[in-house]
């Protein structure tokens, strides 16, 4: 408990005693509420009932890599789906950061629980109009990290400063602004893409990349299709990385 001293509203106050008591509080001994719990769990069971819904089916387990992986490419072809069809926009390529793909998807039934825990976070799907400028940057981040996330690019990795790159299927036109498709979290130089900032404008789209993945999903379980992991390399080294391949 703490004591004041005041004379006065224009006195300043002074701390004139300051103490404290420990209570031990057994809580073997605390009987739960039974209405709080009672709420408590009618909550947990629609939750947990929700995240048990198959969403989609996959022939194989899912998994991030570098320079690229299944996961990578899975969850990157997801956001331009989304573009493309959801906002009827032609994007140029779709970036995700490594390591907001928190957990692998498994083979067989993939669950609304297992999209949850590979993407966790709220990131929302942001379209950033990249400069040559910050095209380069892009590149030269990509080479430090010994790969990325990627759909709608191939980048062919001589050294830090010679690679071969094309962009759906045209080779790479290095005075050309590129539509990219990333998250918010990178559009605003989260796991320091500052690249991004090199940019005429910035398009936030509402729509969270989570709800894209589901999109996805629910367009292949509509038409009886299974989840095909593609395991192509869309990032690939023709030499030693320098960079990090964690």
């Amino acid at each position: 408990m703490s004591l004041w001293s005041c004379n006065n509203a224009k006195d300043r106050m002074v701390v004139i005693d300051d103490t404290s008591t420990y209570i031990k509080v057994n809580s073997d001994e605390l009987e739960p509420d039974s209405d709080f719990v009672n709420i408590i769990n009618s909550y947990r069971n629609g939750v947990d009932s929700i995240m048990k819904d198959i969403v989609v089916f996959s022939t194989s387990n899912m998994q991030r890599n570098k320079p690229s992986g299944s996961l990578d490419n899975m969850v990157t072809d997801a956001m331009m789906y989304e573009v493309n069809k959801s906002l009827d926009l032609q994007i140029d390529f779709a970036m995700y950061n490594y390591y907001g793909l928190r957990r692998p998807l498994p083979k067989g039934e993939v669950s609304r629980g297992n999209v949850y825990e590979l993407l966790p976070f709220t990131n929302e799907l942001t379209l950033v109009h990249l400069s040559p400028l910050g095209l380069r940057g892009l590149l030269k981040y990509v080479y430090s990290k010994g790969g990325n996330p990627f759909s709608g690019i191939q980048i062919l990795y001589i050294d830090s400063l010679n690679y071969a790159v094309s962009i759906k299927g045209e080779p790479l036109d290095t005075a050309k602004y590129y539509w990219v498709a990333t998250s918010d979290y990178s559009a605003n130089g989260g796991d320091k893409m500052d690249f991004f900032q090199e940019n005429d404008s910035v398009y936030y789209t509402g729509i969270l990349i989570r709800d894209a993945i589901f999109h996805h999903f629910d367009s292949l379980k509509t038409n009886n299709i299974e989840l095909e992991p593609d395991t192509l390399l869309r990032v690939e080294f023709e030499n030693e990385v320098i960079g990090s391949t964690k």
